[in-house]
């Protein structure tokens, strides 16, 4: 496979042979606003019979539509237990979006005008990344809760960077983009969560290269590959061989061992604390005495933790009042009552989506958003669960 750069484009465009087929690595930036005019370029000029596009069918329609975020019915997120992917996802698309207002240029703006050109010159276009919520379930699974934590810690605070970006910054975008840059700053312990959203995602796409190439019963003669500069180097290494799109696409079903002992464990100790207390003989302590303390010291570390946040008083409520149960029912939660609560008394308005991003800019905006508040709100609850318990082990 030879390669080879074409000079009349602002970022690379490499030109490989496949089988039958000539192949077209357009590499982007997704905030650039000249890898706009490249897609653009290389779309008119070369006259591909096919445009693949680092895209799944979900980031699709986002892209198609940008007001979709307001058309999410974030109550019936919560209910579905889908806050976390929901988390995630907005932090990057947030990330994204802040780099593109720096930069001129909406975030997969070059994809939207791949998807727009091909369809005005009737070429065929199809999607090869992989899902996204699949990518984030296997980062999650990946990590540890400390691991989360760090990770979601490394995506905020990337948003309330924001220093102006110098023209030579902008360009060092066009080798490796803004993503890369947040994953090379984590832990070596961290590598897998390199693996997965970046040379994962390559083998898939190289895959999906070859079933429209090399695969296909109908072979192109000339194939558009339109993908972020960051996977070009990867995906090229990855065409040369066949990849299982089953394998990359597993997601890990819920181990029912692990969840039962993450469960039972705190209602262990708690029981044994109180047969100690019980047959021990301690004049200090008696069961009443105890139970009266747990439920004190639960709603009272929840109570205060969460209010830092002002909620709806029933959302505040409702998360004080379920503290001392939430450790015996994994069913109800303080921070997913809270967070329920909250969305539904508060429900997020039109303006609360279109500000987030400028809500990242001012602690002010941030603590006032809805959306925000929710997730604010939800952490703090299951964070006061937790603190009331070990409070109450050290009490005891």
């Amino acid at each position: 496979m030879a390669a080879k750069k074409q000079g009349q484009y602002s970022i690379q465009l490499r030109r490989l042979k496949m089988g039958r087929s000539e192949v077209l690595l357009l590499g982007t930036a997704h905030v650039s606003r000249e890898s706009v005019n490249d897609v653009e370029r290389a779309i008119l000029v070369e006259k591909p019979d096919k445009v693949l596009i680092e895209l799944d069918e979900g980031r699709a329609k986002n892209i198609q539509d940008p007001n979709h975020w307001k058309k999410m019915d974030i109550v019936e997120v919560i209910k579905t237990g889908k806050i976390y992917l929901l988390l995630s996802s907005i932090l990057l698309s947030l990330f994204q979006k802040k780099m593109g207002d720096r930069l001129t240029s909406a975030p997969g703006a070059e994809f939207k005008k791949a998807i727009e050109l091909s369809e005005k010159c009737d070429i065929k276009h199809e999607f090869i990344d992989r899902e996204i919520r699949v990518t984030l379930k296997r980062v999650w699974q990946s990590v540890g809760f400390f691991g989360k934590l760090r990770l979601i810690a490394e995506l905020v605070a990337s948003l309330f960077v924001s220093q102006e970006m110098e023209h030579d910054e902008i360009e060092k975008l066009k080798e490796k983009d803004a993503l890369h840059s947040v994953l090379e700053s984590l832990p070596p312990s961290f590598r897998r969560i390199r693996e997965i959203i970046i040379d994962e995602r390559d083998q898939y796409m190289a895959q999906k290269v070859r079933d429209a190439t090399v695969n296909a019963e109908k072979k192109p003669k000339r194939v558009l590959v339109v993908m972020g500069a960051g996977h070009l180097r990867g995906l090229e290494e990855s065409l040369g061989r066949e990849h299982n799109l089953e394998n990359l696409s597993y997601v890990k079903k819920p181990k029912i061992i692990r969840s039962l002992i993450a469960f039972l464990a705190p209602i262990f100790i708690i029981v044994a604390l109180l047969t100690y207390i019980t047959f021990s003989g301690n004049k200090h302590l008696d069961l009443a005495t105890t139970l009266k303390a747990w439920v004190i010291i639960k709603c009272s570390v929840t109570a205060i933790i969460t209010l830092v946040w002002a909620p709806h008083f029933l959302a505040w409520l409702g998360a004080v009042v379920v503290s001392p149960v939430s450790t015996f029912l994994p069913i109800i939660k303080s921070g997913w009552i809270a967070a329920l609560v909250e969305a539904i008394f508060r429900k997020p308005e039109v303006e609360d989506f279109e500000s987030m991003a400028e809500a990242t800019t001012k602690f002010k905006s941030f603590y006032r958003n809805r959306i925000f508040r929710i997730f604010m709100i939800f952490f703090l609850g299951q964070f006061s669960s937790a603190v009331g318990y070990w409070v109450f082990i050290w009490y005891v």
